[in-house]
């Protein structure tokens, strides 16, 4: 899905306003189909920096058409900020090319029409986990005064910068899809937790680390769908080391901004980021080639959704979206907790203590799901504001003010109600089976 004919816009920056000519990588769309006698689900993993309601309209509409409901069909982005942008309710941070955004609905559809065609293979499930070291939190609290263009002048603050104490999530899942008869791998499903954010230069095309990662697993296991699962990680972003000298003016000018406007980020060079995402890459390879943690053949597959008005969280003006959830469970085993946001890291321990994983079952979050609202911060991180409280809002189409004593139960509430789907639809199919005879 990279385009080459023209330059397009990227989402990711407001202040990037020039449009990209020159594509780093491939950005790419995979999909895998499974299905379990009469249940039967499709997961879209995009190079975007979301899906947004424009493309998921167009594509749920399409998949409708061969026969697909929206509960069947999950859309996840891997929020790379190098591709075109795809959502109007974000155009500060990059204008929809439109072109694009319907080429890649009939891409997927097209995709979709050629595994309908497709004969079937029985799989079973290889999971390894491992942990990397190659991410941080990015909220820093800063007890001194600040003064900046966003918030203003203010006494303390939460600033955009690296947090060696914060939460962070590293461990890595990689899930291998097997033919059963012969063994050759036919799909990777793999799941981290990091902003694709670091990419030198700026401007360019490119899948970002998933990128790197899928390269990685394809010089193993040949040409093979990789679908990305793109945990919380609204506070996390990447840890790289910085390794060109310093200069003093520079070293100056950066004291002067620390004392004006609060510690941040130092910048790498494209030198840094190549060292950082190889190394991602051939971690999670690793991770791949290590012991199973898991092996089995799903004996069922369920899916279940929910969805709630933001106004159940959130006061003031918002785009025309609703947070969503959807699980997905492969047979006993494995589950997938998707939701329509970018959830901060600390909502896995708030849903883990909410629904409880049931022992010997590994569960994926999975953030930037479809049309994406925004930022979702905890009821701890809203009285402390930051830019995942207060200064992503106008560039997504927000206006207002998270509620905090509301917002820890309407989202467990909407996360629960999607099992409570997927147990509903378990039930039923358990009365479509007929009862032995005699």
């Amino acid at each position: 899905m990279t385009p080459r004919d023209r330059p397009v816009r990227l989402a990711g920056y407001a202040s990037r306003n020039t449009p990209a000519s020159m594509a780093l990588d491939p950005i790419e769309l995979s999909v895998v189909m499974l299905e379990c006698a009469a249940q039967r689900c499709l997961i879209f993993s995009f190079d975007l920096m979301i899906v947004g309601s424009e493309l998921q309209n167009m594509i749920l509409a399409g998949l409708r058409r061969l026969g697909f409901a929206p509960g069947e069909v999950v859309l996840l982005a891997s929020h790379t900020h190098y591709a075109p942008a795809t959502d109007r309710a974000c155009a500060p941070l990059g204008i929809p090319d439109i072109e694009f955004v319907n080429q890649l609905a009939d891409a997927a559809e097209n995709l979709v029409r050629q595994l309908l065609r497709a004969p079937a293979s029985e799989v079973s499930l290889e999971v390894f986990e491992g942990d990397l070291n190659h991410s941080i939190n990015r909220r820093r609290y800063w007890p001194f005064p600040t003064l900046g263009r966003t918030y203003g002048f203010r006494l303390t603050s939460v600033s955009f910068a690296p947090n060696p104490s914060g939460q962070t999530a590293e461990q890595a899942t990689v899930a291998l899809l097997r033919r059963v008869d012969n063994g050759l791998v036919l799909a990777v499903l793999w799941h981290y937790t990091c902003h694709p954010t670091a990419v030198v230069p700026e401007n360019v095309v490119s899948a970002d680390y998933p990128g790197a990662v899928r390269r990685a697993i394809r010089e193993r296991f040949g040409e093979i769908p990789c679908v990305f699962v793109q945990g919380f990680c609204g506070d996390i972003r990447p840890n790289i080391e910085v390794s060109r000298a310093i200069g003093w003016r520079e070293r100056v000018r950066g004291t002067l901004r620390a004392i004006v406007s609060g510690p941040s980020f130092a910048k790498p060079s494209a030198a840094d980021w190549m060292r950082w995402s190889k190394g991602l890459a051939s971690g999670v390879c690793d991770i791949a080639l290590g012991s199973t943690c898991k092996a089995f053949s799903p004996k069922s597959l369920r899916t279940g959704s929910a969805n709630i008005p933001l106004s159940d969280f959130f006061a003031g003006a918002t785009p025309d979206k609703l947070l969503a959830a959807q699980v997905i469970e492969i047979g006993e085993e494995l589950e997938i907790v998707a939701l329509s946001a970018e959830a901060c890291v600390g909502w896995a321990r708030i849903l883990d203590a909410a629904v409880p994983i049931r022992p010997g079952r590994i569960r994926l979050y999975a953030g930037y799901l479809g049309a994406l609202f925004g930022y979702l911060p905890t009821a701890a991180q809203v009285p402390e504001g930051g830019y995942e409280v207060e200064g992503f809002q106008p560039l997504f189409g927000l206006s207002g003010r998270f509620v905090e004593d509301q917002i820890g139960a309407a989202v467990t509430g909407c996360v629960k109600r999607a099992f409570e789907d997927l147990e509903q639809a378990k039930a039923r199919m358990i009365e479509l089976i007929p009862s032995p005879g005699p």
